[in-house]
């Protein structure tokens, strides 16, 4: 049962490392997608909130597992990362507007995942 139950962590474990390499891919896919820089609020967003996301998951991974919850943050922070172009209005490079849907809903799926599922 133990070894079960430790197996089921380790998958969450590393969905929550998938949670940061999404992370690490938004904070540089402004740099890397060319001219995706050229728009200063999908830049900034992506590159700043894609650092929040690489904070909270390791701090997840860290933290013991009654402290998991604190990768629940990255929830809201996928939700806008995935909504954030079209807020901004910034839709003009349509290889960012879908790195970042992507990677948002992406983010919020398997955090709230690695979360709800591996307190099971």
């Amino acid at each position: 049962m133990a070894t079960a139950q430790r197996r089921s962590s380790a998958l969450w474990d590393y969905a929550a490392a998938l949670v940061m390499v999404l992370g690490l891919w938004l904070a540089a896919s402004p740099y890397v997608i060319p001219d995706a820089w050229l728009y200063d609020v999908t830049r900034l967003s992506a590159t700043f909130f894609g650092g929040c996301i690489v904070m909270f998951a390791i701090a997840e991974l860290a933290l013991s597992p009654g402290l998991r919850w604190v990768g629940l943050a990255n929830v809201p922070i996928g939700l806008w990362i995935a909504v954030a172009p079209f807020v901004s209005g910034e839709t003009a490079v349509p290889a960012m507007v879908t790195s970042m849907v992507v990677v948002g809903i992406a983010v919020a799926v398997l955090s709230l995942a690695s979360v709800v599922l591996a307190r099971r």
